[in-house]
């Protein structure tokens, strides 16, 4: 009685041979139905029509055309993201190049600490000061430029979300987010890498982006 159950077959409940789940005249219908969906995919994808016009954003995945308010190429799916249509065809900075970039201006900032302790012995004071160097250093760049030299030797700037220019609340906050990362082990750092927006904890604090200049 137990093989009668495990030898029927599970789409038409026929006797089917053997241990398979379906019998003969179901596998080649199931073969048959599989080629005939591919068929159809192939031929959609023949079919397609060409874009119609050269105007809205243009894909960095396939090189088709979008509309300007478009959240997806329509052809290969290419996430375009929320920033607005005249920056929508730049794309986020990820991991590893923003990774380069820090390190860049961690050069830079070790340097600027070399010279005040050249100046400053007193421990305390040396902290106090390479701590208002460092912050100083970001934010003014972030308002200024929308990059620190580190982003601009890469490629790559900070921006809001709305893709206005970084504002001063901002750029405090966003300053902050870096010390709350460094805090935690480097995690809103390491959130870069997993978010579809690349965006790190300051970011999220600070309502920013980092998107490619060139």
């Amino acid at each position: 009685m137990t093989d009668f159950v495990s030898t029927r077959c599970i789409r038409c409940g026929t006797p089917s041979q053997g241990t398979g789940q379906y019998c003969a005249n179901c596998v080649e219908q199931k073969r048959a139905e599989e080629a005939e969906r591919a068929e159809r995919v192939a031929k959609a994808i023949a079919d397609r029509p060409a874009p119609q016009s050269t105007t809205g954003t243009l894909c960095p995945g396939c090189g088709m055309w979008a509309s300007n308010d478009a959240r997806f190429c329509g052809y290969c799916r290419y996430q375009f993201g929320t920033l607005p249509g005249h920056l929508q065809q730049l794309q986020y900075a990820g991991f590893w190049i923003r990774f380069v970039a820090y390190f860049i201006d961690q050069v830079i900032l070790s340097a600027i600490g070399f010279v005040i302790g050249l100046v400053v012995t007193n421990v305390l004071e040396l902290f106090v000061l390479g701590t208002l160097a460092a912050a100083v250093y970001s934010i003014a760049f972030w308002i200024g430029q929308g990059a620190t030299p580190g982003k601009m030797a890469v490629g790559i700037k900070v921006v809001m979300t709305n893709g206005e220019p970084v504002e001063l609340g901002a750029a405090v906050l966003r300053y902050v987010g870096y010390t709350l990362s460094a805090l935690i082990f480097f995690i809103g750092f390491l959130m870069i890498a997993f978010s579809a927006e690349k965006k790190g904890l300051h970011d999220n604090i600070a309502n920013t982006v980092v998107v490619k200049s060139r």
